[in-house]
């Protein structure tokens, strides 16, 4: 953020001067771009697309994982043992992040997200959600909230926990691959 704001500052007193040198006249009816508007412009593009490069990672110009695509996952819920899969889409920039995961009997979307990057065993996805069984759930499937927390293993793989709202007092392991 710092630095995109020295930029900002930096290209606008530049194309200040280089008005003031060929002594361009801006009209009046016609605002000279700001720092803040320059900072808003700059900010848009990194946090869409810039902050995916993978040389900004490496310089650890950027830090935060770039999780976006779709996962295959499979999961083991303490109800009765049971495993299944599901399709998990991830839509991230730099500053938001939301997932939603699709599975035969249901639909779930997360609330809340965040990417935690300072902990001892790597970068962890944790997030709430809201899960709505389909049509042909069973029956004592009902829509409900949970928790899910994944540690990031390697570039493409997801694996942690999740647990669901508090009449439903279920709980699992979860891991994804990146498709």
């Amino acid at each position: 953020m710092f630095r995109i704001t020295l930029f900002s500052i930096v290209l606008t007193y530049g194309f200040h001067l280089l008005l003031d040198r060929l002594s361009v006249q801006w009209p009046w009816w016609a605002e000279a771009p700001s720092v803040v508007g320059v900072f808003r412009l700059l900010y848009g593009i990194f946090d869409r697309w810039l902050w995916r490069m993978k040389l900004l990672h490496r310089l650890g110009v950027v830090r935060i994982p770039n999780l976006n695509g779709i996962w295959d996952a499979e999961g083991v819920t303490s109800f009765e043992g049971e495993k299944y899969k599901a399709k998990v889409i991830i839509n991230q920039t730099w500053t938001h992040i939301s997932i939603i995961m699709e599975t035969q009997f249901s639909r779930s979307h997360s609330l809340t997200a965040s990417i935690l990057i300072n902990q001892p065993e790597g970068s962890t996805l944790s997030y709430e959600y809201r899960n709505e069984p389909k049509p042909n759930a069973r029956p004592t499937m009902h829509a409900h909230r949970g928790t899910a927390v994944l540690r990031l293993k390697g570039e493409n793989y997801l694996e942690g926990e999740y647990y669901s709202g508090r009449d439903r007092q279920n709980y699992g392991s979860l891991s994804l691959k990146k498709v």
